[in-house]
C-alpha cells in the first residue's frame, strides 16, 4: 500500500509567481506614453503650421504679381474680383490674370483703383495672410494674442500679448482728425468725439499720419478705444501682467490736439492729463475684433 502522506510529503513544492504588472507601472508607462504622444503632436503641428506659411507665402506673392501686371496693363488695379475664378472683372476682365490658390483656402479682396489689400485665409483657422501691394506678410493669426475675457467689451475680441515698440505718436501734426481716418460714434464711451476707424474693416484707409495705429495696422489690429482700454487695465494680469506705468493711447480724440488714453500706473482716464497731446510719445498695446 502507497504511504500518500509520504508522497505529498517527497512531492517538489512551487510558489505562484505574480506575472501582472503593479499600479506603478501602469502609471509610469501611461506617463511615459503621454509624454511621446504630446511631442508628436506639437511637432506636428509646428511642421504643418511652416507647411502652411510656406504654401500662402507663395500664394500671395504670385497673386500680388498678377495684380501688378493688371495694374501696368490698366493703369488699375482691379476693383472687383469673379467671386467663382478670382479673375480681375473690374474695371477690366481678364481671365487670364487670375488669382489661386492652394486647396483649403480662400481670398477676400478689395481695391480702390490706386491701392489693394488681398487676404488669404486657410480653413484651419489659425492662418491669416495679408498683402498691402509693396510686401507680403505672414502670420499666425492668433498666436500673439490673448482670448478677450468673457463678459467683458472685449469678449470675442483679441488683445496683443505685447506692447509694440517703446513709443509710438498718436498723429504726426498736432491738429484736428480728419476721414477717412475718423468718424463720430466709434467709441461708446465718447460718441460725440472722433475715433479713428479699424483698418480691419476699413483696410484701404492710409494711417500713415497716425502712427500708433498704423502700427496696429501692421499687424492685424487697431487702437482700443476707451472702453476696450478700461477694460484692459482691469484685466492686467490676463493680459500678460507686462505693462508700463504709463499712458496708453486710445482710438479716440479728445479735441483737436488732443487724444484721450489711460495712465497704466493707476487707471487714471487722460485727455488733458495723460494725452494732451497727439505728437507727444506713448506706448501702444493692440486689439483685435
Amino acid at each position: 500500500m502507497i504511504n500518500l502522506s509520504l508522497a505529498n510529503k517527497n512531492r517538489p513544492s512551487y510558489s505562484k509567481v505574480s506575472t501582472g504588472f503593479t499600479i506603478v507601472e501602469l502609471l509610469v508607462v501611461i506617463v511615459v506614453i503621454g509624454i511621446l504622444a504630446a511631442i508628436t503632436i506639437v511637432s506636428y503641428t509646428g511642421i504643418s503650421r511652416r507647411a502652411n506659411i510656406a504654401v500662402m507665402q507663395s500664394d500671395l506673392t504670385n497673386s500680388s504679381n498678377q495684380l501688378k501686371i493688371y495694374q501696368a496693363t490698366n493703369s488699375s488695379y482691379p476693383t472687383a474680383l469673379n467671386p467663382s475664378t478670382n479673375c480681375p472683372s473690374l474695371p477690366i476682365a481678364d481671365a487670364t490674370l487670375c488669382l489661386k490658390t492652394s486647396p483649403n483656402n480662400t481670398y477676400t479682396y478689395t481695391s480702390n483703383g490706386t491701392a489693394f489689400n488681398l487676404v488669404e485665409t486657410n480653413t484651419n483657422g489659425m492662418i491669416y495672410n495679408v498683402t498691402d501691394g509693396t510686401a507680403v506678410a505672414v502670420y499666425d493669426q492668433w498666436a500673439n494674442w490673448y482670448s478677450g475675457i468673457a463678459s467683458t467689451v472685449l469678449a470675442g475680441k483679441h488683445v496683443y500679448k505685447t506692447d509694440l515698440g517703446s513709443w509710438y505718436k498718436y498723429k504726426t501734426a498736432n491738429t484736428a482728425d480728419t476721414s477717412p481716418q475718423v468718424l463720430t460714434g466709434l467709441d461708446p464711451n465718447y460718441p460725440s468725439n472722433m475715433s479713428l476707424v479699424s483698418p480691419q474693416t476699413n483696410p484701404l484707409v492710409d494711417f500713415s499720419a497716425y502712427p500708433a495705429q498704423n502700427a496696429c495696422k501692421a499687424i492685424g489690429g487697431r487702437l482700443a478705444n476707451m472702453q476696450e482700454l478700461l477694460a484692459i487695465y482691469a484685466g492686467l494680469a490676463t493680459y500678460g501682467n507686462n505693462f508700463q506705468a504709463y499712458t496708453y493711447w486710445s482710438s479716440t480724440e479728445s479735441s483737436d490736439i488732443g487724444t484721450y488714453g489711460v495712465y497704466f500706473g493707476g487707471g487714471g482716464i487722460g485727455g488733458s492729463a495723460y494725452a494732451d497731446d497727439k505728437t507727444n510719445d506713448f506706448y501702444v498695446r493692440c486689439v483685435s475684433g
